[in-house]
């Protein structure tokens, strides 16, 4: 658990004050967690450290304090993992404390039409067809759609329609994806959802719950 910089999941003040978290920071405490971005952190660290070491030499003004090494926050790689086909920086997933910069991921639109399947009382459509690309993986184009909606939907509408926020359950989902890579039974894990009165079921449907999320945040 000490490699990847996670807390120790049996005393949530080890977390520190994640009220002061910012949804980037949430976002990638559960990116980070994912085995795939790990090993592509990995695999490609050394090389882009290289690779920019000799930028360095060719054109220092790039660097004025110098090349960050692997191990530094904000140290990034590229990837196409959490974005769909966009590019995104990747920085060490054993650093929870990130610069902004390295963890303000972005997303590309996806294709879309717009039918107009009825008017609001602004005269605004009420729905929007998205067109998906099937020779291209699917996860990353509903994630990409989720948050075009949601932007879509902020500016037509003024606000986000949704159901009561989950917010509240995120630091009990990283506990709970951190004791199981420890090894924590269910029933240990159960024992941390006291306000649900968990048993074993209910602990292997929050860790569920938490993979998905870190997926499709």
């Amino acid at each position: 658990m000490s490699e990847w910089g996670i807390p120790n999941w049996c005393d949530p003040s080890a977390y520190g004050d994640t009220s002061t978290w910012s949804e980037n920071r949430w976002r990638w405490e559960f990116l980070r967690r994912r085995t795939d971005l790990r090993d592509e952190f990995d695999r490609k660290a050394s090389v882009e450290y290289a690779h920019k070491l000799e930028l360095e030499k060719s054109a220092p003004d790039l660097f004025p304090n110098g090349v960050l090494c692997p191990d530094d926050p904000g140290f990034c790689v590229s990837t196409r993992s959490i974005g769909g086909e966009l590019m995104q920086p990747l920085p060490n997933p054993r650093i929870g404390d990130q610069p902004q910069y390295a963890i303000a991921f972005t997303y590309r639109k996806p294709a879309l039409r717009i039918e107009h399947e009825g008017e609001s009382v602004k005269g605004i459509p009420k729905q929007i067809t998205l067109t998906f690309d099937l020779t291209q993986p699917i996860p990353g184009q509903i994630d990409l759609a989720k948050r075009y909606l949601q932007e879509e939907q902020l500016a037509q509408i003024g606000q986000k329609v949704q159901w009561r926020s989950h917010k509240t359950k995120w630091l009990t989902y990283l506990r709970v994806l951190d004791a199981r890579e420890d090894g924590a039974s269910w029933s240990e894990i159960a024992a941390l959802l006291i306000a649900t009165a968990g048993n074993e079921q209910t602990a292997r449907d929050t860790h569920n719950q938490a993979t998905a999320l870190c997926f499709n945040f």
